[in-house]
């Protein structure tokens, strides 16, 4: 055997490995670059911010009473229309999923209307309009509904949960739940809606 082709041999699978080595080192490198840079991205420019679900009004849409003096009971039905908005001010879209808005009455549930799933734009705000029913057959074991309905005013909670997800370049998902509790009077003399205050929550 030739000791020349011996030690080309040597010396030629000696440069490729350097090479192959090489390589491996810049695909590496360029690798974490691209990660470093989408984890910067993440938390500078496309940081997660806080959704936010809000009221801007609750209006009556609809009351009717009737008593039962020889049971000392009241019928009851009433209908809210409650303008939400849902605002994102992240710089990639906001999902959330199926969700429900409920009315109570003295921590007791009253009624419920489903909010369908969506998606709200990079920095945008998504209007929604939702009617909330009492459901007359829940109130009927109420005994404070009677007291309440002859006094003249109806202390009511409107509650809505809306959960959903910020996708940051399809790599990054947070989870989001955005909650809004208003307590209302209900004045039955005049049919009017007031001492509103609410109260907002969003978690990531």
């Amino acid at each position: 055997m030739n000791p020349f082709s011996t030690t080309a041999a040597a010396s030629s699978a000696k440069k490729k490995r350097k090479r192959r080595n090489v390589c491996l080192a810049s695909t590496a490198a360029a690798v974490i670059l691209v990660v470093l840079i989408l984890l910067i991205l993440a938390l500078t420019v496309f940081k997660a911010k806080k959704p936010s679900t809000t009221v801007n009004s609750l209006a009556l849409d609809d009351l009717s009473v009737s008593f039962d003096i020889a049971r000392l009971a009241v019928r009851l039905n009433l209908t809210l229309d409650v303008d939400l908005a849902i605002r994102n001010p992240n710089r990639v879209g906001f999902r959330y999923s199926n969700s429900s808005a409920a009315l109570n009455y003295r921590g007791e549930q009253v009624g419920e209307v489903p909010i369908p799933g969506g998606r709200v734009g990079a920095d945008s705000t998504t209007p929604m309009n939702l009617t909330l029913t009492l459901m007359a057959d829940r109130l009927l074991s109420n005994s404070q509904l009677y007291s309440d309905v002859i006094a003249g005013s109806l202390r009511l909670n409107a509650f809505t949960r809306i959960k959903g997800k910020v996708s940051i370049m399809k790599i990054f998902k947070i989870s989001v739940t955005s909650t809004t509790s208003c307590d209302i009077t209900v004045f039955i003399s005049n049919r009017t809606v007031g001492d509103q205050t609410c109260n907002y929550k969003t978690k990531l």
